[in-house]
């Protein structure tokens, strides 16, 4: 594929590394670098964009688990709500709600649980079942395996964002993921590190390298994780069709790979249980999920809101009740800001993104709108909104042009992600 390699060799980007900029920190580490060679290699490395990265992940992640180690000290743990419970063993606090569901499914299988089970996607409970045999607690290699996915996706998403808008934009995009409120989640044993991960990897795939068998490849790895990973298909086909006088007729056939990882689930569910779309079914037999009118589902998050922002002002029941209805009700309220936040981003992306991005996220985020939860008309909105990284590179976008703003955002995000995390960690529920 002569025409993908000449692409590659004019883009910034060699062998898929980031190249470090050349800005006046990086200028700055090399003065610095002559008087103290220590305190120099460090200020080269923080400039570098692989230093940045890692350094982020770092204090990010560092600074969840603490909040979380704390929080579990500090507050009474509420009545666990869920079914299954959450694995026993070190760091099990961060496998609560869902949590429970994968360290289930990994560790015993769909039919443990069936049929209710098979809404939870196979390849993270996949790939944490082979490291759970290695011996240990479940949720500790839950843990790791989603600190790894976070790593991976910071990456991504930064050398996205560094390829679209500069430096600065892809410094800020990535700060703005790793302090987001929800932020914690990539520490759980949840899904949305490695669906985050792979979904940023496919784009970067095909925007960065121009290499749409590996995108086509990692895509159908973010379908067989979470269905909305179909999806991907969108932002390649874009892609492709912008550069198709030098990718050919090939690269297009790479894009028809992603629905491959939902169509092996359905495939494994047909075999086992008879019915491919059992996952599917799961949804309104279990969680209560329906298609509905998206009116009908603005008028119900309203009016839910409403009632759930009143436990906003008693943090006591929030963090001291012995159950978890008070964070319940709460959530909804949170719910429906998310959902405005989401929306008002997602516009100012239609100015800034590939097409083929924004459309994606304009219908990852409507999707739960048309399939809302009876008593949580937007449930999970807040964690949802992790898996789609193309609003990061808005914000990143945003608060870059703005120190004030930034330092605000991200302040205000990781004061708001810490309650939020005490919440989790304590069964207490968020999204």
């Amino acid at each position: 594929m002569p025409h993908s390699r000449s692409l590659r060799r004019t883009s910034r980007y060699t062998g898929g590394r980031i190249s470090a900029p050349e800005t006046a920190g990086a200028s700055s580490s090399r003065t610095v670098g002559s008087s103290g060679a220590g305190t120099g290699g460090l200020a080269r490395l923080l400039a570098s964009s692989w230093g940045f990265v890692l350094s982020v992940f770092l204090l990010s992640r560092a600074f969840f688990f603490v909040v979380g180690a704390v929080a579990v000290a500090a507050l009474p743990q509420a009545e666990p709500a869920g079914d299954p419970l959450n694995p026993e063993g070190f760091l099990g606090y961060w496998a609560n709600w869902d949590g429970a569901w994968y360290a289930l499914i990994s560790t015993e299988g769909y039919a443990a649980r069936a049929p209710e089970s098979t809404a939870f996607f196979p390849l993270y409970p996949m790939l944490l079942g082979l490291f759970v045999r290695l011996g240990g607690s479940v949720a500790f290699w839950g843990v790791l395996l989603s600190s790894l996915f976070t790593a991976l996706a910071l990456f991504f998403l930064y050398a996205i964002a560094e390829k679209l808008f500069g430096i600065r934009e892809a410094r800020f995009a990535t700060l703005a993921l790793a302090f987001f409120p929800t932020a914690f989640y990539l520490n759980a044993v949840y899904s949305e590190a490695p669906f985050l991960a792979l979904s940023a990897g496919c784009f970067w795939a095909a925007y960065v390298r121009r290499d749409f068998l590996l995108a086509g490849v990692l895509g159908a790895f973010a379908a067989a994780t979470r269905n909305l990973g179909v999806l991907l298909v969108l932002p390649l086909f874009f892609e492709w069709w912008r550069w198709r006088r030098d990718l050919g007729f090939r690269d297009l056939l790479f894009v028809g790979l992603v629905p491959a990882g939902l169509l092996a689930y359905a495939g494994y569910l047909w075999a086992r249980f008879g019915d491919p779309l059992l996952f599917a079914w799961q949804q309104g037999d279990y969680w209560g999920r329906t298609l509905t009118n998206p009116s009908v589902t603005a008028a119900a998050a309203w009016e839910s809101a409403v009632v759930g922002a009143e436990y906003l002002t008693r943090p006591a029941a929030l963090f001291l009740d012995g159950s978890p209805a008070a964070s319940l009700a709460a959530s909804n309220a949170l719910n429906l800001v998310t959902l405005a936040f989401l929306l008002v981003v997602l516009g100012a992306g239609f100015f800034v993104l590939p097409r083929g991005l924004s459309i994606m996220s304009a219908v990852m985020v409507l999707l739960p709108v048309l399939t809302p939860s009876p008593s949580f008309p937007l449930m999970s909105m807040p964690r949802f909104a992790l898996g789609v990284f193309p609003v990061f590179l808005v914000l990143g976008f945003v608060l870059a042009r703005g120190r004030v703003l930034s330092y605000a955002w991200l302040v205000a995000g990781a004061l708001l992600g810490a309650a939020l995390a005490a919440l989790f960690v304590t069964w207490r529920w968020v999204a």
